[in-house]
């Protein structure tokens, strides 16, 4: 699933695609594409419609239309959609009566269309804090974490706290408050929540500032095919076995935190 700087960019860059302008065509190239109780004839009936908005929910886009009904993209994909002619194989594509047509690549979406009445019942969101929203003081921050138990790392990678952090960021913030994964949030002091929600925020605005990241096993792309610029600045990610370029002492290195591998600097995340 992507993570939140990803799939946020995605969303704004989708919306200023095609929001405003009216649908065309919709071909479909790739049955299997579409979900239950979704096909051809159903995305024709958004022909004609003119799309509004695109909303975000956990590993969902979702486009709106003028004619009461959303198109749901349900993301399997790092890299779902192109705007640009390429070689790529086409699941379907949204042809607009102005400007360039929206390629959804196969294998990367499973498409619905549900009425604009039922999508905040069949989609709701995460329940967790939504930092694509707006930053939040350190105290809101702490209050979501303390009490819950378990590991640091797996409170991070939990919807219902934080929305949409995955293995990599949670990975890279931890490492840039200097905290071990394992360690309990309930046994924190006031300086290392402060630490840890400053991180938080920090590593997200770098990371959509540089356009999110793209690594070997992550392959994020945006509509033109290009990949993240925070790929250069990931501090652990992707470096294990190079010196910490912190304490410059420790080697980057994989730990077992609760049974999954968490890449951390074992000398100076205390």
């Amino acid at each position: 699933m992507l993570e939140l700087p990803e799939l946020e960019l995605l969303r704004r860059e989708l919306d200023r695609e095609v929001a405003g302008r009216k649908i065309k065509s919709i071909a479909v190239g790739e049955k299997s594409a579409l979900g239950s109780g979704t096909g051809p004839a159903a995305m024709a009936s958004l022909e004609g419609a003119k799309a509004t908005s695109v909303v975000r929910r956990p590993g969902v886009l979702a486009i709106g239309t003028d004619a009461g009904r959303r198109l749901v993209l349900e993301l399997r994909g790092p890299a779902p959609f192109r705007r640009t002619k390429g070689d790529e194989p086409t699941a379907f594509t949204v042809t607009f009566t102005q400007g360039a047509p929206l390629r959804v690549l196969k294998g990367t979406v499973r498409a619905t269309v549900v009425p604009e009445e039922s999508f905040d019942a069949t989609h709701p969101g995460p329940g967790g804090i939504d930092l694509a929203e707006g930053a939040v003081s350190w105290m809101v921050f702490a209050r979501a974490l303390v009490g819950r138990g378990g590991s640091l790392r797996s409170l991070l990678l939990d919807d219902t706290v934080i929305a949409g952090l995955g293995p990599v960021y949670v990975d890279e913030i931890l490492w840039h408050a200097g905290l071990r994964p394992d360690r309990n949030v309930d046994q924190f002091g006031t300086q290392e929540l402060r630490r840890l929600s400053r991180a938080v925020s920090e590593v997200l605005h770098e990371a959509m500032k540089a356009g999110g990241t793209t690594t070997d096993a992550y392959g994020f792309t945006d509509l033109g095919g290009k990949p993240g610029g925070y790929t250069d600045q990931l501090e652990v990610v992707g470096r294990v076995g190079k010196p910490c370029r912190r304490c410059r002492r420790g080697t980057v290195a994989v730990a077992k935190i609760d049974g999954k591998p968490a890449t951390i600097c074992p000398e100076c995340q205390v």
